[in-house]
């Protein structure tokens, strides 16, 4: 028989019946926590809702506008900026407009080319390209997307890395070299349109055009490496923000707190779209300012970082208790912290502190559903197809007839609905939980690529574009936020970085598959190529429907066991 000085404190608040927490009789729990000789500051963990306060919300904002929303500004920005970056990196001057006779001039004099008789239209007012002959289209559809395979790619070389700043820097620390990194290519993406910027209104000579045209390869590869850059901090920014997010978050709000990640994802997708309309930046002589505007908050942010916290969980990784306890002071805004940090404390000393190789984590029964899990939620978020709609809803909007004003109003829609759906999520995430979130999402998901696929063969323009906003609402409640937020619950804090590293690059890497074939794809197989995106999403939810637990508010052990 236990006495009673032996009585765990969680089980002794279990003999008190339920009732809403500002009701609780304190005096109650004070008597037997110090009948039993128990420290009574530890009443408030039990009393006390976890709470959003100025701290926690500083640095939320900081960490994810200077991270996140930068992020999202390049996936958002550079689609409806097409029309201008594809002649531009091809060699032809910029889309002219029907009554433009000195770009028509031009292009037959200097590449033989007359637009009136062999120029494709491509419904936003301007003369596009010259007409490709078929056997080179693929290749060609390959080549024009070479931005944006620079960007994907960049991001899985960024997401794989990412660990690595973790055994020179701290939790927070680390989150600089993204910053940095965007900043260098923000700086890089002003000089191309400055030393090559193709044809402008004028009536300029051979010498004139042929001196232009000099300093080509050296602008468009600057514009590359920038893109590359660019993707380099988005793929690390995945790995760093998140886990220092997590990392600050109470127990009761992980889930929340995680999301902001992908809510400011969307946010900067939105706004990449509104900034590049054609009366802001979405011009011939601007787009590069369009794209390279965001590195304010990159440079911004390499100032205020310095004004948050360290991480409290990576304090206690390296036995510096008291900093953790002033850490945790500081964002609980209260000082009574003890429990918290007890917690977080005994999960450190169940971690282990060997670097275990990836062959080893799947290998061993602890680490290889986790892992295995993480990677496919992490892969499914790719392969499901959402960036298609990011990275090419200028090309397939414009091919299903969406003209001009239309045109503009249907790409920004789609960042609307992305922004309206993640902010539900806010709330779904910790109410419904994470495992139902996730399997309606890809059942739902599969459903709609059959009918998109439909729509688009028989070109159903309307039903296409709210079949495509469905999809990004329905991909917007589950497989967006919570593939961030899944990795950094079922790992301990040691093994946090590396599992995070090889989730994160596993989906920069199927963005990179996806960004390379779904044009040469979509050249061949036209509106069938989204069965393909189908069949990744059914064998996605049968693998998590019998291998992924419910994450929601529980504790490493708890979800361990499920295993």
């Amino acid at each position: 028989m236990r006495t009673p000085s032996t009585i765990p404190f969680s089980e002794l608040i279990r003999k008190i019946p339920y009732v809403p927490t500002d009701e609780i009789p304190r005096n109650k729990i004070r008597t037997l926590m110090i009948h039993n000789g128990l420290r009574c500051e530890n009443i408030h963990s039990a009393t006390i809702p976890q709470r959003w306060t100025l701290s926690l919300i500083q640095a939320v904002l900081i960490v994810t506008l200077s991270t996140s929303f930068v992020m999202g500004v390049n996936i958002g920005g550079p689609n409806v900026y097409n029309s201008f970056i594809v002649p531009w990196a091809r060699g032809y001057p910029f889309p002219c407009q029907k009554d433009d006779e000195t770009a028509q001039w031009i292009a037959q004099v200097w590449w033989n080319c007359d637009y009136r008789k062999t120029s494709l239209f491509n419904k936003t007012g301007y003369y596009y390209l010259p007409t490709t002959p078929i056997d080179k289209q693929v290749w060609e559809r390959f080549t024009d997307a070479i931005h944006t395979i620079c960007f994907v790619s960049g991001g899985t070389v960024g997401g794989f890395t990412a660990k690595y700043w973790y055994k020179y820097l701290t939790r927070r620390n680390a989150i600089v070299p993204c910053m940095i990194y965007q900043l260098i290519a923000s700086i890089l993406m002003i000089i191309p349109l400055y030393i090559y910027h193709g044809y402008t209104r004028g009536d300029p000579d051979r010498k004139t055009i042929r001196d232009t045209f000099e300093y080509k390869e050296i602008a468009i590869g600057l514009f590359y490496i920038s893109r590359f850059l660019s993707g380099l901090s988005a793929g690390m920014s995945c790995v760093v923000t998140t886990i220092y997010l997590m990392d600050i978050s109470p127990r009761a709000m992980r889930g929340n707190i995680m999301t902001f990640h992908q809510l400011f994802i969307v946010v900067g997708v939105l706004v990449g779209q509104i900034i590049g309309v054609p009366w802001l930046f979405g011009q011939h002589d601007k787009w590069n300012w369009g794209m390279a505007w965001v590195g304010l908050f990159s440079l911004t942010g390499c100032f205020l970082i310095w004004t948050l916290p360290e991480s409290p969980r990576w304090l206690v990784q390296e036995r510096e208790r008291n900093e953790a306890a002033v850490s945790l002071r500081h964002l609980r805004r209260s000082n009574l912290i003890e429990a918290e940090l007890e917690e977080i404390e005994r999960q450190e000393a169940s971690a282990t502190t060997q670097e275990l190789s990836f062959y080893t984590m799947c290998s061993s029964t602890r680490f290889r559903w986790p892992l295995i899990t993480s990677v496919a939620l992490n892969a499914i978020q790719q392969l499901s197809g959402i960036n298609t709609i990011f990275f090419y809803s200028h090309e397939i909007l414009s091919a299903l007839g969406f003209v001009k004003d239309r045109f503009y109003w249907s790409v920004i829609s789609t960042g609307l609905i992305n922004l309206v759906a993640t902010v539900v999520t806010l709330k779904l995430v910790e109410s419904i939980g994470r495992r139902p979130l996730i399997l309606c999402s890809l059942g739902i998901i599969t459903f709609i690529m059959v009918l998109l696929c439909i729509f688009i063969q028989t070109y159903l323009s309307i039903a296409a574009l709210i079949l495509m906003l469905i999809f990004i609402a329905v991909f917007a409640l589950g497989l967006g936020p919570i593939a961030f937020v899944y990795p950094n619950e079922v790992f301990t804090i040691d093994m946090r970085p590396a599992a995070l590293s090889i989730s994160i690059s596993a989906n920069w890497l199927c963005n990179t598959l996806v960004t390379v074939f779904f044009p040469v794809l979509s050249s061949i197989f036209q509106g069938y190529v989204f069965l393909i995106f189908c069949v990744w999403c059914l064998l996605a939810f049968v693998l998590l429907w019998y291998k992924m637990p419910e994450t929601k508010r529980k504790k490493l052990s708890q979800i361990q066991a499920f295993w």
